[in-house]
């Protein structure tokens, strides 16, 4: 009788599509994997797939919860989220039993060696989740943020290990209860391998040929996440008052409208503006630049200092939660400057601008920082525990 081969061990990766770091760390984990030929391999699930039935803002609103917060990142609505998601945690308390029970039917028939979620919030229910339907099975979870958000956010007591890419989550860790061995300090944030296969210099030249930046000329980037951002337009358009010999990069990610209204500007402003779309190209456009302007969020934040490049963020009423502890990383680390609206930026950058020594000082903080290798030693880690089950 023949015998089926049943492949390599297979790890669950649960991710979460309200924002769009989630999502971009399992695609870089998944690139990472293949890339080492690890001998097992990723399962990806939507947590709003295995749980949409029992989505309470849907059932309410029309609107999935993923809908409900990508809306509110979009509508600038961020001064609501603390209260929303101590709302959101007390709301997962009350149907706490039929969410394992419904994750545990999902989980059912399919044993995998190991479940890695990137996903903050519902960690608590995956752990039960998976010890009743499959006891022995590890649950890794790994901080897409800087550092946690507790209580309830990314880190709950009893899961079987934590990887973390900052001393302050390694900390936090501790705090709630997790044994130091089940804390993996990897370092830094999850980079997709992309950016360890851009030669910074080549990258710059380049780059800048193709965009038609003098080698010299000073250039910044905006880059405010996958959506773009309202605010980018008055933004590139002060930036050229202030700075007309200024370049400038603007990353508008998957906002034709924006983009539509940039290179409108574009076509006035003597080709120093230079509009970019949804593009997998982040590396090189950050290489070919001087400075980032961003807001501070982790995937961004942590792609700029691998780049060695400073960065300006802002820090205000409208910065999410779990945002706030990265600017202060930023201030502690001299790793760029820190305002307090983004009508700001323009003079903070003409500041930089005009004073090529202390660029080069912020420069030299993102290049001290440790070399980050995170995405290829979480892809270890997870293997680690593979092999040892």
């Amino acid at each position: 009788m023949a015998v089926t081969d049943p492949g390599p061990p297979e790890v669950l990766l649960l991710v979460v599509d309200a924002g769009g770091g989630h999502r971009s760390a399992a695609r870089a984990l998944l690139a990472a994997a293949e890339e080492t030929g690890a001998p097992w391999r990723f399962r990806v699930e939507s947590l709003e797939a295995l749980l949409g039935s029992l989505d309470f803002l849907q059932k309410r609103t029309g609107l999935s919860f993923e809908e409900g917060y990508n809306l509110i990142l979009r509508r600038r609505w961020t001064m609501l989220l603390t209260p929303l998601l101590r709302i959101l945690h007390g709301l997962i308390a009350v149907r706490r039993r039929a969410l394992v029970r419904e994750l545990r039917r999902r989980f059912a028939g399919r044993r995998p060696a190991a479940v890695l979620s990137v996903i903050p919030n519902f960690n608590g229910v995956v752990r039960d989740a998976l010890a009743a339907e499959h006891p022995g099975v590890p649950l890794l979870v790994l901080l897409t943020d800087f550092a946690d958000f507790p209580p309830r956010f990314w880190i709950e007591p009893g899961l079987s290990r934590v990887i973390v890419g900052t001393d302050e989550a390694a900390r936090q860790a501790l705090t709630i209860g997790i044994p130091p061995e089940r804390i993996s300090r990897v370092s830094g944030m999850v980079l997709h391998p992309r950016f360890y296969q851009t030669d910074r210099a080549d990258a710059r030249t380049r780059v800048r040929r193709e965009l038609g930046v003098p080698d010299e000329g000073f250039t910044v980037m905006l880059l405010f996440g996958g959506k773009g951002s309202p605010e980018m337009e008055p933004l590139a358009a002060r930036l050229r008052e202030v700075g007309p010999e200024w370049q400038v990069i603007a990353i508008c990610g998957d906002n034709p409208g924006l983009l539509a209204k940039l290179e409108a500007v574009a076509g006035r402003a003597g080709g120093r503006l230079h509009p970019v779309g949804f593009t997998d190209r982040v590396a090189d456009f950050m290489a070919g630049s001087d400075l980032l302007i961003t807001k501070p969020g982790p995937g961004s934040l942590a792609e700029a200092f691998h780049q060695g490049v400073p960065v300006v963020v802002t820090r205000n009423r409208h910065t999410i939660p779990q945002e706030r502890f990265n600017v202060r990383f930023v201030e502690e680390h001299g790793l760029g400057l820190v305002v307090g609206h983004w009508k700001e930026i323009p003079q903070a950058v003409a500041g930089l601008a005009r004073d090529p020594a202390r660029r080069e000082r912020l420069r030299a903080a993102t290049l001290a920082l440790p070399e980050n290798r995170a995405v290829y030693e979480a892809v270890a880690i997870v293997g680690g525990e593979v092999a040892r089950r």
